[in-house]
């Protein structure tokens, strides 16, 4: 019988992370990963991290020459939907990172910490005691079927989140699976420009309207053009044909390579913990609402669940949900907060058309450089740009440049997005309660839906997407 202190599954990002931190606390640490080696984390090439997420969560900031480091960039500009304005919106510092080469430099760390990690390893079942509490899985490998026993047991197995999605429906941690509706599926296209006395850096830039960005790609291409959308890859590269391509004039390009991953794009679970277990990355769904990135963003639950655990693991026999239930509390009044109440003011912004938004743009209405130059410290609204923004969008409804359903909508996702931030300083300091919450919860997200409802339904249509 295997045992360990914590045992972790999928060897990505979060996982190697969590493995590191939690094997330089001393803590015998098992992370299983369905994949071998040179398989892990190969969706992607190039990927994106901030410079100084990355420093704050102590991840190597590899220097200029590294093979890892692809490029650093500061900062790009929200760009309106014909192309026409471009308005400020922050200048942190990226990295671009080879993604595989990254995460197995994640991994050796890891490993030089104390952790194992052990490739080709399918989890199967997690282990459950006599009261009904996790403490450990079952895996497949070469060998056969294998068992590891833990006082803890993390899954960080991504979008298919293979452990969350087995607890029992008593389980404090929600079970679903992410359906198509529930997910961001991104189209990359590594494109070289034709004209070469264009500066690729010049065309740096998010498009909003149609989740849509232009950004460095590295070595042997000048940039990615990159799309996101609900329901399918085919929906995004719909989208990037029939509206983007059209609506945005770009320099004449060849396309050298395309490549797709997905992401989840869904409200957190309502609770990462339950007796001996937690939910972490994107199992957890701890994604960013206006992009969908999760590499960087789902280590503020991870260094609060460090800390927590760290000292249960210290002076507990058992790490039952009570024990670990501030990593919860914690959490969610801060960045879980965050995050999903600006689901529901996004989804009032992308529900305007083209037009509507480029007249917005012109006039510094929500799209300015005061309120979109704010996102390097988080994307903070108050009373007195609430009102300029209604005041704008009224002058707009005036000059017939803008509906008075759509400002209904944006006024609903304002007040959507107060309603979410109250739930949520709200939440239960422990489990009394929490069923409660939860029902609130529930009921609040029925109403305000997805953001997959801002789909295009002629798109939807075409495509046969119901």
């Amino acid at each position: 019988m295997k045992k360990y202190d914590v045992l972790i599954i999928g060897a990505s990002t979060t996982g190697c992370w969590f493995a590191q931190r939690m094997a330089a606390n001393g803590f015998r640490t098992l992370v299983i990963e369905k994949e071998l080696p040179d398989d892990v984390s190969r969706s992607y090439d190039i990927f994106h991290m901030g410079q100084g997420e990355m420093e704050q969560f102590g991840l190597e900031v590899p220097e200029e020459g590294d093979s890892v480091r692809e490029f650093r960039f500061t900062g790009s500009p929200m760009i309106s939907p014909y192309g026409e304005y471009r308005k400020y919106a922050g200048n942190l510092p990226v990295i671009g990172l080879h993604k595989h080469d990254y995460i197995m430099k994640m991994a050796e760390k890891a490993k030089k910490s104390g952790a194992r990690i052990l490739y080709g390893a399918k989890f199967t079942k997690l282990l459950y005691d006599e009261k009904g509490r996790v403490i450990g899985c079952e895996y497949e490998t070469s060998e056969g079927t294998q068992q590891a026993y833990a006082r803890i047991v993390s899954d960080c197995s991504g979008i298919p989140s293979v452990a969350r999605t087995t607890l029992p429906d008593t389980s404090a941690v929600e079970n679903f699976k992410l359906t198509p509706i529930d997910i961001f599926y991104v189209v990359l296209y590594y494109v070289e420009y034709l004209d070469k006395s264009i500066n690729p850096r010049d065309l740096d830039g998010f498009f909003m309207q149609y989740k849509s960005w232009s950004a460095p790609a590295g070595e042997g291409y000048d940039a990615i053009l990159g799309i996101g959308g609900s329901y399918s890859y085919a929906y995004s590269e719909e989208v990037f044909n029939t509206q983007f391509m059209k609506n945005v004039t770009f320099p004449e390009f060849k396309v050298k390579k395309v490549e797709k991953g997905m992401t989840p794009w869904h409200r957190s679970v309502y609770s990462f913990v339950d007796d001996g277990f937690i939910a972490m990355g994107d199992a957890a769904c701890l994604t960013k609402p206006t992009c969908g990135e999760g590499c960087t963003s789902s280590l503020v639950q991870g260094e609060i669940a460090v800390e927590v655990i760290s000292q249960l693991l210290k002076y507990s026999d058992f790490l039952t949900k009570e024990k670990l239930w501030s990593i919860n509390s914690r959490y969610m009044k801060v960045q879980g907060k965050d995050f999903d109440s600006m689901r529901p003011l996004l989804m009032g912004l992308v529900s305007m058309n083209f037009d509507e938004a480029e007249y917005l743009f012109a006039n510094d209405v929500i799209f300015s450089d005061k309120i979109l130059g704010g996102m390097d410290d988080g994307l903070v609204i108050g009373a007195n740009d609430v009102a300029d923004m209604v005041k704008g969008i009224t002058k707009g409804i005036a000059k017939k440049k803008f509906r008075a359903e759509t400002l209904g909508k944006i006024v609903k996702g304002l007040v959507n997005m107060i309603r979410v931030g109250t739930l949520y300083d709200a939440y239960p300091e422990t489990p009394d309660g929490f069923e409660e919450w939860k029902a609130k919860a529930d009921k609040l997200w029925e109403e305000i839906g997805t953001l997959a409802n801002t789909c295009d339904p002629e798109i939807k249509e075409k495509l046969g997407i119901e």
